[in-house]
């Protein structure tokens, strides 16, 4: 590991290229995106408790819900107040985004230490999926950091996952407050809740120290707290009316595995289609577009194919020198599994975004496997030659984004909405929310 300096210095680099990269292309036009800051900024001009938080839109059957929980209005309205300037959200969001990134790939680190840790942290940070979501304000943002808490407090709190670097009241307290941090953020907790009572259940019937049972409870108090104004005023009925995403059996999703399975793992590989375009014609002609990042977009697009590959085919090696590998591939198929049934039951199609939850779990799987090719010169190289070309393909990304989809475009109205105390100048809350 490197020294404190050195981890400093490499915060404040995740963190200001991030902050940077986030601001570059927040995607304001989105409706999510504007939804989640009108959330804040209402509370921040208003001063009126966020009693809900996202939307739960059904676009499949026009349904519409609302998740319970100040979480989201506390989070971005608050470093309104601490800094009046409209980024403030933003350099919250980051700082909880670069922490992410030093926790995962530390973590990641001490089960493989053949893997260098700047070099993890670089590639974390690098990857679509964990660039392009956790660095602009909505509501998937904040799922980073607290799935990063979730998995680590998981994993340890499980005798045959444990690396025993986290004692299991901080296990246990890490679980309890990211469930109930992403209970307020997307309903993918739902995701979340087999693996916990899995894991009581098993320190249970272990008869490990009812102290460390304790320490979920603790954990999950601050968060459940600030849900708990939200039940009490509306009840727990009103506020949890998710059913309309229900459906018997969705034929669509239970005849398309090898879409869920492919956009699954894709999640820790360098995804770029997902992040140019929503066609590949659209894709296609923003490379064009763009000639500074053709080639190394379209290099890096067959690469990240290429890595979804390697992932699905590594699973089936048997032996491994690496402690660990058995028990992690077979905890990832298990959670596959769990994700593909619960898409029989819904109208939702099996979209990447619903389950980016489990974004952690799938980069340490991941790099178990690229540690298989860690021994050797050649792999080492074109691996830190592959990372930073999507270092140089971000950049670039980032410059070709900002004229159109800038936050520093819309900042004029926000500054203005900020000083007349007036939400309503930069849009509206949708219709028929509670808050």
């Amino acid at each position: 590991m490197p020294s404190r300096n050195k981890i400093i210095l490499l915060f404040s680099a995740l963190f200001l290229s991030r902050l940077l990269f986030g601001l570059s292309q927040s995607h304001w036009a989105d409706y999510d995106e504007r939804q989640s800051y009108l959330t804040g900024l209402k509370f921040y001009t208003t001063g009126s408790w966020p009693y809900f938080g996202p939307d739960a839109a059904g676009s499949e059957n026009s349904f519409y819900s609302q998740i319970p929980g100040a979480l989201e209005g506390l989070a971005i309205g608050l470093p309104l107040f601490v800094l009046p300037i409209p980024e403030a959200p933003f350099i919250l969001l980051n700082l909880l985004s670069a922490g992410g990134i030093l926790l995962l790939a530390w973590y990641i680190h001490q089960r493989l230490p053949r893997l260098g840790f700047e070099w993890l942290c670089l590639w974390i940070a690098v990857t679509p999926w964990s660039l392009h979501y956790p660095t602009h304000i909505s509501n998937m943002s904040y799922l980073f950091f607290s799935g990063v808490l979730f998995f680590i407090g998981f994993l340890e709190s499980v005798p045959f996952y444990s690396l025993k670097v986290l004692s299991l009241p901080w296990a246990n307290a890490w679980m309890g407050f990211s469930l109930f941090w992403i209970m307020q953020f997307h309903l993918s907790y739902v995701f979340l809740i087999p693996l916990a009572v899995f894991s009581l259940a098993l320190q249970v019937q272990n008869q490990r120290s009812l102290r460390s049972l304790i320490f979920f409870f603790l954990g999950a108090a601050l968060p459940f707290c600030l849900a708990l104004p939200t039940y009490l005023r509306y009840g727990f009925n009103r506020v949890n009316s998710h059913a309309g995403f229900f459906t018997l059996l969705n034929w669509g999703n239970i005849l398309s595995p090898h879409v869920l399975l492919s956009r699954f793992l894709s999640l820790a590989c360098f995804e770029v289609p997902s992040f140019i375009g929503a066609h590949l014609s659209d894709r296609i002609h923003f490379l064009t577009q763009h000639p500074a990042i053709l080639l190394p977009g379209a290099f890096l697009w067959i690469g990240g194919i290429l890595q979804a590959l390697i992932l699905l085919f590594a699973w089936f090696k048997k032996g491994s020198e690496v402690s660990g590998w058995r028990e992690i591939k077979l905890l990832l198929l298990g959670v596959l599994a769990m994700v593909y049934g619960s898409f029989w039951l819904t109208l939702k199609p099996p979209l990447s975004h619903i389950y980016f939850v489990f974004f952690p779990l799938i980069m340490i799987y991941s790099c178990y496997v690229w540690n298989f090719f860690g021994g050797g010169r050649r792999a080492g190289l074109f691996a830190k030659a592959f990372v930073i070309l999507g270092v140089c393909f971000q950049l670039g990304y980032a410059m070709a984004a900002a004229p159109q989809d800038s936050f520093w475009r819309q900042r004029g109205l926000v500054a203005q909405a900020m000083a007349e105390k007036n939400y309503h100048l930069v849009g509206e809350r949708s219709q028929g929310s509670l808050y």
